[in-house]
């Protein structure tokens, strides 16, 4: 039997996000009505048991737990509809990465050893989550989550888009060290061979170390928005027993 890991930040008004995405979600007032004004509705017209309740909510491409699309950096790239299913579900690998810690850079040598601590080899077709701890610091202390962050260097994103993987997820939220406005990580992964070949990113993952086996499946699915950047997903690992 397989056992199933929530790597999803609970989607709340109040949540960390990335000052470049806005505020949001917005859970729109007045479109949640509780179940006994939902019943009034029916009531007096044959079913008086009978409440039926539906919200509107107003949120970005890219806050809370997502996946980016290349055309979020290359004109060119491909919309987050045109991404496959399968190119954000399969085989994974989680890499313990915490030791770099604020505004630390990771790179190829930081994901070598932290490989090798895992006893794993990152292959063609991983997603590769990155377990920094930055997680911890929420919901307490969004300055430190937002603007302290480590992320990875431009060589350690080259080191993961040379092995080909399919996705690279992080419990940050971005996968460039905070303040780094030049991007270097999302310039590699979604635009050096793009349109053609790139690595999609996951942001704002949670609980990548409750995860009880280094080599698990990842599960990233993002919805079929049309023309998107960005989706929100709820992430989660299978694990084997």
């Amino acid at each position: 039997m397989s056992q199933l890991i929530d790597l999803t930040a609970e989607i709340t008004e109040e949540m960390a996000n990335h000052p470049n995405h806005g505020r949001s979600p917005l859970f729109l007032s007045g479109t949640r009505m509780n179940h006994e004004q939902a019943e009034d509705t029916w009531r007096g017209k044959g079913v008086d048991d009978l409440s039926l309740v539906n919200g509107f909510v107003y949120i970005a491409e890219h806050n809370g737990t997502h996946i980016d699309a290349p055309f979020h950096l290359h004109p060119d790239g491909k919309t987050i509809d045109e991404i496959g299913l399968e190119e954000c579900h399969g085989p994974a690998v989680w890499l313990d990465v915490s030791d770099v810690g604020p505004n630390g850079e990771i790179g190829p040598e930081v994901l070598e050893e932290a490989a090798a601590d895992a006893g794993v080899e990152v292959e063609r077709g991983d997603s590769v989550l990155l377990y920094t701890g930055w997680d911890d610091y929420l919901p307490d202390d969004e300055a430190t989550y937002l603007g302290d962050h480590p992320g990875l260097s431009a060589a350690g994103a080259e080191w993961l888009f040379e092995r080909d993987v399919s996705v690279v997820g992080i419990d940050c939220g971005n996968v460039d060290i905070a303040g780094d406005v030049s991007m270097p990580a999302h310039r590699v992964l979604l635009r050096e061979g793009a349109p053609d070949s790139y690595t999609l990113i996951v942001e704002n993952l949670r609980n990548i170390d409750d995860i009880p086996s280094h080599r698990f499946v990842f599960s990233a699915t993002p919805l079929p928005l049309s023309g998107a950047t960005a989706s929100p997903i709820r992430a989660f690992a299978v694990v084997d027993d």
